[in-house]
């Protein structure tokens, strides 16, 4: 993968987040500078649960014993599986007249917390995807800034947005997130 495809991703998952700060935020709000400490927080754990996950498709994916490249299609395969099941999961919501989406409670320490585990179980399945990309490898730079400067800013930026009621047409958004990647993941399988 390049590193356009990583910060493509690491800007999907912060308009995640963005949406999320901001209706939680509206829900709970919280003075900004408490905000700069949550939205890091958050951004902290997404970056380490996308590490988790790199790891762990790095681990588990297909390999030929003497190194050829036999396998790079099937891997961009399931890499494509990988992301259209996150798409799914985060766009079915939306497909409702009127969506029910989670907000959480950012007074409290633990429900930020869960607040982070919660949303980075889709960042965590990301990663498992990107580690089983063709021509993945360990270049940690390329990983860890762009998602947490993107999740930092963007978090950050819902916070503000949900103080001042800021009206986003949050099924658009997610719409935008949705293609994008979708097309990381089929431009990886066509340079497969």
């Amino acid at each position: 993968m390049s590193i356009v495809s990583y910060i493509i991703v690491a800007i999907a998952v912060g308009i995640v987040a963005l949406l999320t700060f901001r209706r939680s935020a509206e829900a709970t709000p919280v003075r900004l500078s408490a905000g700069l400490a949550i939205a890091f927080s958050i951004a902290a754990i997404h970056t380490a649960l996308y590490l988790l996950g790199i790891a762990i498709g790095d681990l588990i994916r297909l390999q030929a014993p003497n190194g050829a490249t036999i396998y790079d299609k099937t891997n961009a395969y399931i890499l494509l599986g990988l992301f259209v099941a996150v798409i799914i999961k985060l766009f079915a919501p939306y497909m409702r007249r009127k969506p029910k989406l989670p907000t959480f409670g950012l007074t409290s320490a633990t429900t930020v917390l869960m607040m982070g585990l919660a949303t980075g179980i889709n960042v965590l399945l990301l990663g498992i995807g990107v580690g089983f990309a063709p021509t993945f490898s360990w270049q940690v730079g390329r990983i860890i800034w762009p998602m947490l400067i993107a999740v930092f800013l963007l978090g950050y930026l819902g916070i503000m947005f949900g103080r001042q009621k800021v009206a986003l047409r949050p099924r658009r958004w997610m719409a935008v997130v949705c293609i994008m990647l979708l097309g990381v993941a089929v431009a990886t399988v066509v340079n497969a």
